[in-house]
């Protein structure tokens, strides 16, 4: 639980900017404010569903593949939420909606690029550490 709640921190912080942002490119573009209290529950909610697919990638228990295909089906509820919270002043036309879950399962194939090269190297290291030590048991013996 300790992991999930500083994935929340991070990920309720960059949120809450993307918030920001948005709303005021809609108060420039559409001269319409958003209700505070409609904006904090949709970052806290968003941020909620986006710490739990986080979680869920960064597993190490299961397989890996199936913690990036839930990975994937967590996150798919919080663009819900955020053409909810936004609603028709930002999503005017619905295709607009894939194109956000395309960029996020463009930044999770990203991620998951980079979470395998690191996991490769760190084995091969490790592997050779190991090979390493085996090298000095049989010199000794």
């Amino acid at each position: 639980m300790k992991d999930y709640g500083r994935i929340y921190l991070k990920v309720y912080l960059v949120i809450n900017i993307i918030a920001i942002f948005l709303s005021l490119i809609v108060l420039r573009v559409a001269s319409y404010t958003y209700n505070y209290i409609r904006l904090a529950i949709g970052t806290l909610v968003i941020s909620l569903i986006v710490s739990l697919a986080f979680w869920f990638f960064k597993r190490e228990k299961g397989h890996s593949l199936i913690n990036i295909i839930l990975g994937y089906l967590i996150i798919i509820p919080a663009i819900f939420v955020l053409r909810n919270v936004f609603g028709q002043y930002l999503f005017r036309v619905s295709w607009l909606i894939y194109i956000v879950i395309a960029g996020v399962g463009m930044i999770y194939g990203i991620a998951v690029y980079v979470v395998s090269k690191k996991y490769k190297k760190e084995v091969a290291d490790l592997n050779e550490l190991l090979h390493q030590e085996n090298e000095k048991k049989n010199d000794g013996a």
